[in-house]
């Protein structure tokens, strides 16, 4: 087991370093969905004792990230898609609504000029095929900025929490770069209908934008059934 960012943050304490390292291994598939977890090599590869290993998979267990089987072990979740379908229907709500506040905000320059610095960094990254998971948190950035800028940001947090099975499922279609040109377009309408206040557009932009990987999910349950429950 050869985990990713695991130089501790100085404002991290042990059971917040263990639990960060191991989630953003998850959910950046660094840990694949129905991996196993050994609590032994996590504390090898971590140089910590078991006991925080063990806190920190239950606490992920909770999150429905780490799957529990008595007498076998513990398991990164596979991607469950009824729980991205309640995630999607979340982001759906709210994005619908953020983006009709925004249509009906004449003072929302400052927030048209971020989105279209984030999509200029996301073009360099399509036309210059650099790491495709850079792609991926400029998107999650893109979506951010807006409930930021409408002090909803701890909204936002919250629907990250929820929405593990979804963006595990969305970064596959990053890496694959299926959607990628779509998506950059996508976000491009979005500035458009900002800037133009075409409230009109609002509900079947969102939908659009956030169901795509329907029209492809089949692929990838395809080429990767281990990754699906």
């Amino acid at each position: 087991m050869l985990l990713e960012n695991t130089t501790k943050k100085k404002t991290e304490n042990n059971k917040e370093y263990i639990y960060r390292v191991i989630k953003e291994n998850i959910m950046t598939l660094n840990l694949k969905p129905g991996e196993c977890v050994s609590e032994i090599e996590l504390g090898h590869c971590l140089n910590v004792s078991r006991t925080p290993i063990r806190e920190a998979l239950v606490r992920l267990s909770e999150e429905k990230l780490i799957d529990v089987f008595p007498q076998r072990g513990s398991f990164v979740s596979k991607i469950n898609l009824r729980l991205v379908e309640e995630a999607v229907f979340l982001r759906i709500l709210c994005e619908k609504k953020l983006l009709e506040i925004a249509c009906n905000d004449s003072n929302s320059d400052k927030l048209v000029k971020e989105l279209e610095k984030n999509l200029a960094y996301q073009k360099i990254v399509i036309d210059f095929e650099e790491d495709h998971h850079k792609f991926f948190d400029l998107d999650n950035q893109f979506h951010s900025l807006i409930f930021s800028y409408y002090n909803k940001i701890n909204i936002w947090n919250s629907i990250k929490r929820l929405a593990t099975h979804y963006d595990r499922l969305r970064l596959i279609d990053a890496l694959e770069v299926t959607n990628t040109p779509e998506v950059f377009n996508q976000h491009n309408l979005i500035i458009e209908t900002i800037k133009n206040k075409q409230i009109e557009h609002v509900d079947n932009l969102i939908s659009s934008h956030l169901s795509k990987f329907k029209d492809v999910i089949n692929k990838y349950i395809e080429k990767y059934p281990e990754y699906f429950s």
